[in-house]
């Protein structure tokens, strides 16, 4: 593998059919390269590794997201090699090329968020189902498999988020806005090379040195840039990070310097349990007009 790079997509609006894979989009040509390519890694490793539904893969937020995509350089075999069935010499070598590919990816949501979940929720789709005190059954390749949702039961319409104030957890008090990390994945084949770091502390490093870039302000950017609605005072971001993460990726996080949010409690998304962890980083003053 050769030396990593990556690639930032600023928040940009997406046609994206929910149901389809990326390599099925019907508008792929005017979607980024780099949103196909996170998705390419988000559908490999959420939707095939730990079968969560296609359809609840994309969501409301990533149009307003900005998005980190790691790329390696490997090599590719393009024509494979040809041998005498005879006497099993090779009558034409291999052909092969260095391609860049996708093997991660992490997202940045900027506020306002849905309030907290529930200590023992059930979320599907992004809507909570349910409540659940029990972890959830494992699936046949040893992944959590998703939790039933009971017939009949449907998801709300997807609506524009509003800021207002939310239950307070050990390292949240409710009120303070914050952005948050999510979607972390990285191809299996590339695990445990500090990938999934690398991609964090490059959004962390972009944030802290564009602090007003996500503040929801009229003057600089208007509340339809962020999809947000009127709704009170709108403080700034002052560098208290959140993510959601899968309990078997607390260490991944603890690594970057999250802590966990006990407060917040356990619940289960796409039935796979889940816990708060938050940073809070010391903001950079901004430079104009760079």
């Amino acid at each position: 593998m050769g030396t990593p790079f990556i690639s930032l997509l600023e928040p940009t609006p997406l046609a994206w059919e929910r149901a389809l894979p990326p390599e099925e989009q019907p508008n792929a040509a005017s979607i980024p390269r780099t949103f196909l390519d996170a998705m390419t890694v988000r559908s490999q490793v959420f939707v095939q590794e730990q079968n969560i539904p296609q359809s609840n893969e994309f969501d409301s937020d990533d149009p307003r997201c900005a998005h980190w995509v790691i790329y390696a350089s490997v090599n590719k075999t393009i024509t494979p090699a040809v041998t005498d069935p005879s006497t099993g010499e090779v009558v034409r070598p291999r052909q092969s090329e260095t391609q860049s590919v996708p093997i991660g990816t992490v997202r940045l949501v900027p506020f306002p968020h849905p309030h907290h979940p529930l200590n023992g929720g059930v979320y599907v789709d992004g809507e909570l189902v349910g409540i659940n005190s029990a972890p959830p059954e494992e699936g046949k390749d040893g992944s959590p498999a998703a939790t039933p949702v009971e017939a009949g039961s449907t998801t709300a319409p997807v609506t524009k988020p509003t800021f207002s104030p939310d239950r307070s957890t050990t390292f949240h008090d409710g009120v303070e806005p914050y952005v948050k990390l999510g979607r972390l994945a990285v191809i299996k084949e590339f695990r445990g090379r500090g990938i999934a770091q690398q991609l964090v502390h490059t959004a962390i490093d972009w944030i802290r040195t564009h602090p007003s870039y996500f503040d929801p302000s009229p003057a600089e950017h208007g509340f339809e840039h962020l999809g947000m609605e009127r709704g009170g005072a709108l403080p700034r971001w002052n560098g208290l990070i959140c993510c959601h993460a899968q309990e078997g990726a607390v260490k991944v996080w603890e690594k970057c310097g999250f802590r966990m949010d006990e407060g917040m409690g356990r619940w289960f998304e796409e039935g796979i349990p889940h816990v708060g962890m938050f940073l809070r980083v010391e903001v950079e003053p901004e430079v104009k007009g760079i």
